[in-house]
């Protein structure tokens, strides 16, 4: 078994779902999230996406063992199985909220959704951001090592809810990159499409502006592309408007989709992400970013990925999968960090990839605890928030804070 086999990845997968399988995972049963209309699969889908960015991080940290350098592993699987986990986290983001933009014929409660969105997504944040605090603390000795303004700058892009990148040094401790796994960029790009439905929302109240907005964004990302034109954020644009375009046409496609076999459809799905996966040297491109747009089209659709997907263990990792992708930093850190285990994994597949195995294992273990103490209550802080702030703006009273999460109103996650 070489270094870059998939095989070690497949095994780890295996692990993980049997070990959602078990009481130890019974904590994240209760989905944190309200959509009116959901969809099973793709409660499925984001453990998978999750672990997958999990994955390429593990790989990741075989080359910084050997060369101290941040860098994508030679293997192409490897280098593209983050960015095809983060791409459909896109996706995802851009089907479910504009799912909600065209229920609500575009005039959607934003006070609910932004801060229902800060809600859901700082709590979790903060806990890195602190992680990250402490670790350059001690790596300092607690000395401070930059002036206090400089300081200051730097722990406010810290804790700034993923709104701004994250520095890439605190308090001269350059290994944040490092103890985070560079997973706080996803949300700058969040947060931007968050605030783009202020205006995008308008199309909405149209009959067909539903469809033509995304399709336009569509065309307008492959010309950037093309052009060589800020491709990079032209690629993610390609990736919300699938998402958008996934939600607009959902219903006749998953009418259409009936027909098939469930059998043929998960195989065109798996077919396409395959072929995206390990056909291209680059995920954000034209080519691979459609493929993977026809594989998501196919699971919102309905497509189980020959019943994974609406297993029990795969939407319980579903429901921890925001913890697992953003704190999997701290924890492939901390397992690296260990000199003797470091030193073993560097000439032997076996010891590596049973470190990041057992790694994967207390980062399961880390986000339903997390999920259960942090994320819950957020979201429950939040739907109190929201009616709190639209009952004062209103002239009304306002309710009592809830006690428990209903179950029947999930709401959309984002990584």
């Amino acid at each position: 078994m070489g270094f870059y086999s998939s095989l070690p990845c497949l095994v780890t997968l295996a692990l993980l779902l049997g070990l959602a399988s078990t009481p130890l995972l019974r904590l994240a049963d209760t989905p944190p999230t309200d959509v009116a209309a959901r969809v099973s699969t793709i409660d499925g889908l984001r453990g998978l996406l999750a672990l997958a960015v999990f994955f390429h991080h593990g790989a990741i940290f075989h080359q910084y063992a050997i060369t101290g350098e941040w860098r994508l592993p030679p293997s192409r699987f490897y280098a593209n199985l983050g960015p095809w986990g983060v791409g459909m986290f896109f996706m995802i983001t851009g089907y479910l909220f504009w799912s909600q933009m065209l229920k609500a014929r575009g005039r959607p409660d934003f006070l609910k959704l932004y801060v229902g969105r800060l809600f859901r997504i700082v709590p979790l944040y903060l806990v890195l951001a602190l992680i990250v605090l402490v670790w350059a603390g001690f790596a300092s000795h607690w000395r401070l090592n930059e002036s206090p303004f400089v300081l200051f700058k730097e722990v406010g892009r810290l804790f700034a809810g993923g709104a701004l990148n994250m520095p890439i040094e605190v308090n001269g401790h350059r290994g944040v990159l490092i103890k985070s796994a560079g997973m706080t960029w996803t949300l700058h790009y969040e947060w931007l499409f968050y605030a783009s439905l202020i205006v995008t929302a308008f199309f909405a109240r149209a009959r067909l502006g539903g469809l033509l907005l995304p399709a336009a964004g569509l065309a307008t990302a492959i010309g950037l592309i093309l052009g060589g034109l800020d491709p990079f954020e032209a690629a993610l644009v390609l990736l919300f408007s699938v998402g958008m375009i996934a939600a607009a046409v959902q219903k006749p496609l998953a009418s259409a989709l009936a027909r098939v076999p469930q059998w043929a459809l998960s195989a065109a799905a798996l077919g396409a992400v395959a072929l995206a996966l390990t056909g291209f040297d680059e995920v954000y491109d034209i080519a691979p970013e459609l493929l993977l747009g026809v594989g998501f089209l196919m699971i919102v659709s309905g497509t189980t990925l020959f019943g994974l997907l609406l297993t029990r263990p795969a939407r319980r990792l579903g429901d921890i999968s925001y913890g697992i992708y953003l704190l999997q930093g701290p924890v492939l850190a901390l397992a690296f960090g260990i000199p003797a285990l470091r030193a073993a994994s560097i000439p032997s597949p076996a010891v590596h990839w049973s470190l990041v195995a057992a790694a994967a294992v207390a980062l399961a273990v880390f986000a339903t605890l997390t999920h259960v103490l942090v994320e819950r209550p957020g979201i429950q802080a939040g739907r109190w928030a929201s009616r709190r702030i639209g009952a004062t703006l209103g002239g009304r009273p306002a309710p009592e804070p809830p006690v428990l999460i209903d179950r029947k109103e999930p709401q959309p996650q984002s990584p």
